[in-house]
């Protein structure tokens, strides 16, 4: 059995340097795996566990870089809507600035010129304007 593995890695090995020249010969290389008590080589990394394990690493790197910025704005943006109080001047996100007259749960009413009066829904409010 060794001597039919040692064969079929001969010429193995062999058969491409025929192709680039026939005076070369390469030797068959001893088989780790036919040595008892020794295991093959695994990859350059290690095996499987390190494999799986760069990539959960560089899946939570994207996920910090990508994700956690959004949801901390995300968050701001909630606590700026919670605390709004009437006479505040926001803008929305159409870009209209005006003064905030009324406030319910879901709506904000906006003054945005003399006389002239807006309902927004609150959702719509993205920040504080300069007064």
């Amino acid at each position: 059995m060794e001597n039919t593995l040692n064969n079929i890695t001969f010429f193995a090995q062999a058969a491409p340097a025929a192709q680039t020249t026939s005076a070369q010969v390469v030797p068959a290389a001893p088989d780790a795996s036919a040595v008892p008590g020794e295991q093959a080589p695994q990859g350059a990394f290690g095996g499987g566990a390190m494999t799986i394990a760069v990539y959960v690493l560089l899946f939570a790197g994207l996920w910090f870089l990508l994700f956690m910025p959004q949801r901390k704005r995300q968050k701001e943006l909630q606590k700026l809507q919670s605390e709004l109080k009437t006479g505040d001047s926001v803008v929305t996100t159409s870009g209209i600035i005006g003064k905030i007259v009324s406030l319910d749960e879901a709506k904000a009413t906006l003054q945005v010129s003399a006389g002239t009066q807006i309902t927004f829904l609150r959702a719509h409010i993205v920040g504080k304007a300069a007064e």
